[in-house]
């Protein structure tokens, strides 16, 4: 009797086994498309055997844990490589707005040069004439005016970035909070014996999020605990304790400081990787050396032009004044000159034409013209480019900066894709193998049944005898 009732345990054991397989592999099937999931498998063991008159007999199967497929390697190249996508990412959007203010086309700023030494040329033809002196302020005003505004549209690309940092860093401080709870979850999963597979999908999904917008280092401790920190070192995540990331606007532009406990650290570029980094690489570097060419260029047009207006006269036989105004900003002579540079003039009689005075309505001579026409292709500008020249440098460093950031991304993106497809082959689902799989326990089971249909015809047979 005591061994037809082990064998009905037997073959509980069978159906227990073999259903909890059915579950399994149904879970990776319903899961075949989401984020992150990990393939998980039934690990079986078979239960100690017994002595049984002299024989060693079996005792059925158990599920001895329920795993999580995957490769830590290729989980950690997988996430650091999320943060170099991040970066060029980042850059492509406000890059190309970039190229599109400083890019070359008819309407570029290099026009707007042409057509001003143009019109000194077209005075120089008729130096008292009305009409052509108008035309020098008006292309004067207009040079102005597009250095102006190429600087305040770069200055809104810098704006932008500042609205994007405030949101990401919003978002990242959640998703920070999220792996703290998910660490003191699997922790007290674990340590009862119950599986926290799924939490650890979610936990390594939210390390991929969060290395593309910061770029971190991570490890796990040996509770199951993860520790994230920054490339700089400076901690996010202890335990089930996160770091706050703030912000402050300081002068017009956001300042990030990472909030540790009671200490308060800036942070810069350098202590980032990933979405942020490429962002203020381009707020604090990028954006301010363009503008800097442009200062550059407007402050050595504007002094050069001034030096000729200073040289000769007036229409009323009065010595040249300042042609353009432009402010200073910084501890370079240039700093600020683009977007402070004016037309001064007020009169059509102030536009010096010549270096001989002829008062009243006797024209001037057109030399200081001549002057002026031959400024456009001197190299006054690190004597070596001409004006033109040297906006055209600016122009194609932008458009080379995007050509190389979009091969950056190309490139990222291939690595990144590469990564997924090693850990999709390492702990994704794979539809045909659970198939089998289904099809493997099905039978199982029915053969359990069988089994257990077996014992019991024959259970039913010894009682009744």
């Amino acid at each position: 009797m005591s061994g037809l009732t082990s064998a009905l345990n037997i073959g509980t054991t069978g159906l227990s086994t073999n259903q909890k397989g059915i579950e399994v592999t149904g879970n990776n099937v319903s899961n075949v498309n989401t984020p992150g999931y990990s393939k998980q498998t039934l690990d079986l063991t078979s239960t100690p055997t017994l002595r049984f008159n002299d024989q060693m007999i079996g005792q059925g199967a158990v599920v001895n844990s329920i795993t999580r497929e995957g490769n830590q390697f290729v989980t950690k190249q997988l996430i650091d490589k999320t943060a170099d996508y991040g970066e060029t990412d980042a850059k492509d959007i406000p890059l190309a707005e970039i190229e599109r203010i400083v890019g070359i086309d008819e309407a570029d700023l290099s026009s707007d040069i042409d057509q001003f030494f143009d019109s000194w040329q077209e005075l120089s033809t008729d130096p008292s004439g009305g009409v052509y002196r108008q035309k020098v302020m008006q292309e004067g005003n207009d040079l102005a005016n597009s250095l102006q505004r190429m600087v305040g549209d770069l200055h809104a690309v810098q704006e932008g970035i500042n609205d994007d940092l405030e949101g990401t860093v919003t978002d990242l401080n959640r998703q920070l909070g999220e792996i703290a709870d998910l660490n003191v979850q699997i922790v007290s999963a674990e340590t009862t014996g119950i599986s926290a597979n799924a939490l650890r999908d979610q936990r390594d999904l939210l390390l991929q999020d969060v290395s593309s917008v910061a770029g971190i280092n991570y490890f796990e401790e040996s509770n199951g605990m993860v520790s994230v920190q920054l490339s700089s070192g400076l901690p996010l995540v202890t335990a089930n304790t996160a770091s706050n990331i703030s912000t402050q606007w300081v002068s017009g532009s956001l300042e990030l400081s990472l909030n540790s406990g009671a200490s308060t650290t800036t942070l810069s570029g350098q202590d980032f990787d990933g979405e942020i980094r490429g962002m203020l690489d381009l707020r604090d570097d990028y954006v301010p050396s363009v503008i800097d060419d442009l200062d550059k260029l407007a402050y050595e047009l504007a002094t050069s032009v001034n030096a000729v207006q200073n040289s000769g006269v007036d229409l009323d036989g009065n010595p040249g004044i300042d042609f353009f105004s432009f402010g200073n900003s910084g501890s370079d002579p240039w700093s600020g000159a683009a977007a402070t540079l004016e037309m001064v003039l007020t009169d059509t009689s102030q536009v010096a034409t010549g270096t001989i005075a002829a008062p009243g309505n006797q024209p001037g001579d057109n030399s200081n013209c001549l002057t002026m026409v031959e400024l456009q292709n001197q190299p006054l500008i690190n004597g070596t480019s001409s004006f033109g020249e040297f906006y055209a440098q600016i122009a194609a460093g932008v458009g080379l900066e995007v050509s190389q950031n979009s091969l950056s991304l190309d490139s990222a993106e291939d690595a990144l894709v590469q990564m997924q497809n090693m850990r999709d082959t390492t702990a994704g689902v794979s539809i045909d193998e659970e198939m089998l799989l289904l099809t493997q326990y099905q039978t199982g089971y029915e053969a359990a049944a069988k089994y257990l249909t077996t014992v019991d015809e024959m259970l039913d047979t010894l009682m009744r005898m």
